[in-house]
């Protein structure tokens, strides 16, 4: 893996002081994949140095570019890129072991970063993947043909296919379970959730219901969200490991499902009707705050108390206050954003400007930016380990 230095860049110092005082940070996790198969070589010392400890690192992918750039999350400066070999359109990092993975939609192979000793393995894939899943244990990658239904579950150690599932065609989610024990797969042509035991790839007894339109889990891995698909909508709480639906309330005809980092909210986005819904999650219940949001996106951060929301057509970050759930103004953008992250501690959320090549630093707390990093053209998607901000 080929890591190269770069000069850091010169961001706006941060302003402002910041409350702390008797806060227990949480360091929360999120979702992740990975993969190996034909082993490269560690990057050498000098390339050690380009991020000093991944976990407090952002790595950025550019659109048309076949590497990502490195941030520091204490400095705020680029310190190198790390070389992929494919233009990442899907890119993920794992909830723990460090490991990065990504696709291209267009080749039948996925690439894999162990992060900590920087190295990266190229994974030959039977078909060009459209999705990929990683267990939370980081112990099995799903890579998946939507369309046909075939899914190969690979061994992230050897990077050898371990089983191939034929399930369900169009597949419009998947998440494992929280114990990693099962694959749970939304799609078109079934009702309900499909489920197949990792080890084996056989099936298990699968989530029975209406046909789902959306599915994540929960941060505390052991429930789900999932948002059915005919009208009118309702949004599912599910107990993976008991394949059991625990509540079900109504959503609006177009919503988009985010769990707070954690997870005792779920934010709800309809962009067609341009609102934000905020509902209690543990567990789910009807009678939350509707409140006005033209987006498709919703970050939660500083222990869940503030939600971010970017507005493209505005060029604006969107505040709410989650504890008195109401607006709490907004963070000019200087121009269209693209996928952020917030940072495990829940301080910071990095957000690329696509159209002017910059990352944008929030600080979650001051509810105001304190950096502005340039990256290069057409950043897109911001990632972190353990990060937390916009969920699957």
């Amino acid at each position: 893996m080929t890591i190269i230095s770069k000069p850091p860049s010169d961001p706006m110092q941060p302003t402002g002081s910041r409350f702390r005082a008797g806060i227990t940070r949480r360091r929360l996790v999120g979702t992740a994949l990975i993969g190996a198969a034909t082993l490269l070589s560690a990057a050498p010392a000098r390339a050690t140095e380009a991020y000093r400890d991944y976990r407090r690192t952002i790595f950025v992918a550019r659109r048309g570019v076949a590497a990502l750039d490195a941030i520091d999350v204490d400095s705020d400066t680029v310190t190198g890129t790390l070389a992929l070999g494919l233009e990442p359109r899907e890119l993920q990092i794992s909830q723990r072991g460090g490991r990065l993975a990504a696709i291209d939609l267009r080749s039948p192979r996925l690439v894999s970063i162990d992060l900590a000793a920087q190295s990266r393995s190229d994974v030959p894939l039977p078909f060009v993947p459209s999705r990929l899943r990683i267990s939370p244990d980081g112990q099995r990658l799903a890579a998946f043909d939507d369309a046909r239904g075939t899914i190969a579950l690979v061994d992230t150690v050897d990077g050898r296919e371990r089983s191939r599932i034929e399930g369900p065609r169009e597949i419009r989610e998947a998440i494992f379970s929280g114990d990693s024990s099962a694959l749970l797969v939304a799609a078109a042509s079934v009702g309900g959730l499909s489920a197949y035991d990792i080890a084996t790839g056989q099936p298990v007894p699968p989530v029975e219901g209406p046909t789902l339109h959306a599915l994540l889990r929960a941060p505390n891995g052991r429930e789900g969200f999932a948002l059915t698909a005919e009208t009118p909508r309702r949004v599912l709480h599910l107990d993976l490991r008991s394949r059991q639906v625990l509540a079900s309330v109504p959503a609006s005809d177009h919503p988009v499902l985010f769990a707070t980092g954690t997870g005792i909210q779920l934010l709800a986005i309809d962009q067609h009707a341009g609102t934000l819904s905020i509902l209690p999650s543990e567990p789910l219940q009807p009678g939350g705050v509707t409140l006005p949001a033209a987006a498709s996106t919703a970050y939660a951060a500083w222990f869940d108390t503030v939600a971010f929301v970017p507005a493209p057509a505005t060029r604006k970050l969107l505040i709410f206050d989650l504890e008195r759930r109401k607006a709490a103004g907004s963070i000019a953008l200087d121009g269209i954003p693209g996928t952020g992250v917030v940072t495990p501690d829940g301080d910071k959320l990095y957000l690329p400007i696509e159209d002017q090549g910059t990352i944008s630093v929030i600080d979650t707390h001051l509810r105001q930016r304190t950096a502005s990093i340039t990256i290069g053209a057409a950043p897109v998607q911001a990632i972190i380990a353990g990060g937390y901000g916009l969920c699957h």
